[in-house]
């Protein structure tokens, strides 16, 4: 089955080949095709090289390029430092400080001019040529949550919501603002469609307290306003996030993708007819620094925890896979997910976890 044929057959609750698996790699795994990263970061034409080259030797069912925590901050207005050889960081916020001035900064940008949003743009134009008849093309980025952190600096940020919080609010506000803006421009210019991820949101970083008041309001706006233009929107919290899994699924999700410190068999125990889930396979300890052996034990252990999800499940790595992870090492999760994944079915456990023995 092509991942197209595959995915769609799953969601109508078919028999599948196998069962749907996914790798976060478009940012990272240019290095394994001998591409700096720096260089990809600015060219459409490696973008478009390094998905087709990942997608016929892997096989994984996502396709896309990933807009990711930075690509829209920066955009409006946020220092970016690109290595050659690791992910880019943040040298520079947007603003100086959260007053009205600098605030009024922050507005909507121009997906034809502004930053790497143009190049980015271009590239799913010609994946989609390539590729729309096999794949479901797709992309992601940071929240309003997280890009509010961005534009402002984390720390200076995370002070105004104890110090500060109407201009905190009124700098989420428009950070929210942009974020559906960039995707709605992006979907009537390319018909894709989109995920938040929102590091900054997890209990590592935020109380759950500070979660009710600065989190979970703009998450279930952006919800809202993104179903209107795409149907459905998923998000990706990283780190610890049980406390606040109710919250979460009350923000009208479609899907959650956990990180790997949480346990798939609970989120499925509590919300799984409620959304589909996705997971979590740890990325550096296991599928960048463990054998096969052990990426094939973790594969198998996440589809018997989550596969027979009511709602549908989707295997991948905890986060996004690691910058340096072996060809090796993505064979091995990708041929595991096709033994301990065939056979699968929206809601049930698959036949080759089942019949393993």
């Amino acid at each position: 089955m092509t991942p197209r044929e595959r995915l769609a057959s799953y969601a109508r609750g078919e028999y599948v080949d196998r069962l749907p698996a996914a790798l976060s790699a478009a940012e990272t795994i240019p290095l394994l095709y001998g591409i700096n990263l720096c260089d990809h970061y600015f060219s459409a034409d490696l973008m478009v090289e390094t998905e087709t080259r990942l997608a016929n030797e892997f096989g994984a069912d996502n396709m896309g390029i990933g807009l990711g925590l930075r690509t829209l901050p920066e955009a409006l207005g946020v220092k970016l430092e690109y290595p050659k050889d690791s992910v880019s960081y943040i040298i520079a916020p947007a603003i100086t400080s959260l007053s009205e001035n600098e605030l009024n900064k922050i507005n909507p940008v121009d997906i034809n001019k502004d930053g790497r949003l143009p190049i980015i743009a271009e590239a799913f134009e010609r994946l989609l040529d390539k590729f729309a008849d096999t794949h479901i093309i797709s992309s992601g980025l940071a929240g309003p949550f997280t890009t509010a952190a961005e534009l402002a600096g984390t720390e200076k940020f995370l002070k105004a919501l104890i110090k500060d919080k109407e201009s905190a609010h009124k700098l989420l506000q428009r950070s929210l603002d942009c974020v559906v803006k960039c995707c709605e421009d992006m979907n009537k210019k390319l018909g894709i469609k989109f995920t938040l991820s929102e590091p900054m949101a997890s209990r590592n970083l935020l109380s759950k307290h500070q979660a009710e008041e600065f989190f979970f309001p703009y998450l279930k706006q952006a919800v809202e306003r993104m179903n209107k233009f795409q149907g459905a929107t998923g998000v990706h919290i990283c780190g610890s996030t049980r406390d606040r899994w109710d919250d979460v699924v009350g923000c009208g999700v479609s899907a959650f993708w956990i990180d790997n410190c949480e346990s798939i068999r609970d989120l499925k125990e509590l919300y799984g007819n409620k959304i589909a889930i996705s997971g979590n396979v740890t990325p550096v300890e296991i599928l960048k620094n463990g054998t096969p052996a052990q990426i094939a034990e973790a594969v198998r252990q996440c589809i018997l925890d989550g596969a027979d999800n009511p709602c549908g499940y989707t295997l991948c790595p905890g986060c996004t896979t690691p910058v340096m992870t072996s060809r090796e090492n993505l064979k091995a999760f990708m041929d595991a997910a096709m033994k301990y994944g065939k056979g699968a079915r929206k809601g049930f456990l698959p036949e080759g976890v089942m019949n393993e023995n």
